[in-house]
């Protein structure tokens, strides 16, 4: 259970940082306003959640909403531990970023096992 939860891990971190680096480039191409930021963030969040906890789900092959669930607490201990420093991180944004991540992660554990 450990290895799913740690690849899924994995691939919810490769995922978010692709679509990072995507929306980066539009910002950078397109005269889109930076006052999208905020909303797209939680996008790539629930995005990245929701692909990594469906990988871990496929892998398992069973207990998908666990796996999901498991995936999206990881993300967000690392998500937490890489914005300790910056001081931007309240209760408000880490509670919305847990509820949105424990959301993704039920629905894409749950599509996991669904689709395997």
């Amino acid at each position: 259970m450990a290895r799913t939860l740690l690849l899924g891990l994995l691939y919810a971190l490769v995922a978010a940082l692709l679509q990072a680096v995507l929306l980066g480039f539009l910002f950078y191409v397109t005269p889109l306003s930076e006052g999208w930021l905020p909303l797209l963030a939680m996008v790539i969040l629930a995005l990245a959640v929701f692909i990594g906890a469906l990988q871990a789900a496929r892998m398992a092959g069973s207990r998908g909403l666990w796996q999901g669930l498991g995936v999206a607490l990881l993300f967000i201990l690392v998500l937490s531990a890489l914005s300790w420093t910056s001081g931007a991180l309240t209760f408000k944004t880490l509670a919305q970023k847990l509820g949105l991540s424990l959301l993704a992660g039920a629905m894409g554990g749950i599509a996991g096992v669904a689709t395997r």
